[in-house]
């Protein structure tokens, strides 16, 4: 108690100096603590936004250069059965075709795939029900489109029976519409404006069919299944994607052959993450150089200040001080010193973050980890710092000492 006091004293007693010292410390605590918020909400945003993209998707591809064998409709469900912990296993195909909805051509894009595939659209049915499996079996002339795209197509989402005619080469079909997905109002306004301003042409919107309706009736795919996708439970990507490569594996015997892939929107938010990471971590680093500038400050004061007392050390050296105690005293010194500039960091940088969360499209977010990280280095900073002058200030003799004016 002793030490802080005196500590506390010959800082409040040179405030200026005391505050000029800590400047480094101040700004260094403030930017790195800012820079990693900003770096872990910018992961989380990252992370939050492709799990919405995939709604718990995995691609379990089969590369053709690799093997010429396939899966067929029946070994999908037996996938499905060895893996009970997903929502469906579903072929994924996608072709485009042009549809006239009275007034003129569109462009119209075809996602086909069984039941399943109705989690691509995560807000869940606006008007009418997805498709059933009886029509992915019946090769049903049928289709689910979002909200979006009717507005699109049709200025309005009261299009539920409605059916229009599709062209695919020289053939053409009539499609009815048994369902409208929800869509974002974001994405409902652009569609808005679009239409009103002549521009709907210019776009290929989307809707969803049975897949047998593409490699069956329209021929536009081949019925080989080459590539499906796997909806899982949110935490078990990983597990239910390595279970389906390894079943896919087996059915085709293509085990040890490297034929089968993975892709997952959980990989790429690992490799988003390593590059974030490492970008987080070198202009954390470049800021934490400030850091280091202050420390030096603190050692560059404390030099100074043993200077100033040396006086005051011969006496209490004289009158039975051990060293130790005289290191301590300097050491506690330059520790409170930097303490005090990572407090008044500390809230800076808070400050920092909450105006960032204010300009950014995702909120910064402080991890108390990282907060007590970077104030335990700072005071570590001080004392390796004030390790010079207080060894410097407990070694004088004491003789010597007193002898300077």
């Amino acid at each position: 108690m002793e030490y802080l006091k005196s500590a506390l004293a010959n800082i409040k007693q040179n405030k200026g100096r005391s505050f000029l010292t800590m400047l480094g410390i101040i700004i260094g605590i403030a930017s790195v603590i800012s820079i990693l918020s900003i770096g872990n909400g910018m992961k989380s945003y990252v992370n939050t936004s492709l799990d919405e993209m995939s709604n718990g998707a995995v691609t379990i591809q089969i590369d053709p250069k690799k093997t010429d064998r396939y899966l067929t409709a029946d070994d999908l469900e037996v996938i499905e059965d060895a893996i009970p912990d997903i929502y469906g296993a579903t072929p994924s195909y996608s072709t485009y075709v042009v549809m006239n909805n009275g007034r003129e051509d569109m462009n119209l894009f075809l996602n086909g795939g069984k039941t399943v595939i109705e989690r691509e659209e995560s807000d869940g049915m606006y008007k009418g029900h997805f498709f059933r499996e009886d029509d992915v079996e019946n090769v049903s002339s049928v289709c689910v489109m979002p909200q979006a795209t009717a507005i699109l197509l049709y200025g309005t989402d009261d299009v539920l029976d409605k059916t229009f005619e599709i062209s695919y080469g020289s053939h053409t079909d009539e499609l009815k519409i048994i369902g409208i997905t929800k869509s974002e109002e974001e994405r409902i306004e652009r569609m808005k404006q679009a239409r009103r301003n002549g521009e709907a042409s210019y776009y290929y919107s989307d809707i969803y069919v049975p897949y047998t309706l593409i490699t069956q009736k329209y021929g536009l795919a081949s019925d080989r299944i080459t590539s499906y996708k796997i909806y899982t439970h949110p935490g078990t990507a990983d597990e239910a994607a390595l279970k389906a490569k390894s079943v896919t594996e087996n059915l085709l015997a293509l085990r040890g052959e490297g034929a089968v892939s993975i892709q997952s929107f959980a990989s790429m938010a690992a490799a988003y993450n390593n590059i974030l990471n490492v970008v987080t971590l070198v202009v954390a680093l470049i800021a934490a150089i400030s850091l280091i500038v202050g420390g030096i400050g603190v050692m560059n004061i404390m030099t100074v200040t043993v200077t100033e007392r040396t006086r005051e050390i011969g006496i209490r050296k004289s009158l039975g001080a051990r060293t130790s105690y005289i290191l301590m005293q300097f050491l506690t010194e330059s520790a409170v010193i930097t303490l005090i500039g990572g407090a008044i960091g500390m809230l800076l940088g808070f400050i920092f973050t909450k105006i960032a969360a204010g300009i950014m499209p995702f909120p910064p977010v402080i991890s108390p980890m990282n907060v007590l990280m970077v104030v335990a280095i700072s005071t570590a900073d001080g004392l390796f710092f004030g390790i010079y002058p207080a060894r410097r200030a407990a070694k004088l003799d004491p003789i010597e000492a007193l002898r300077q004016e």
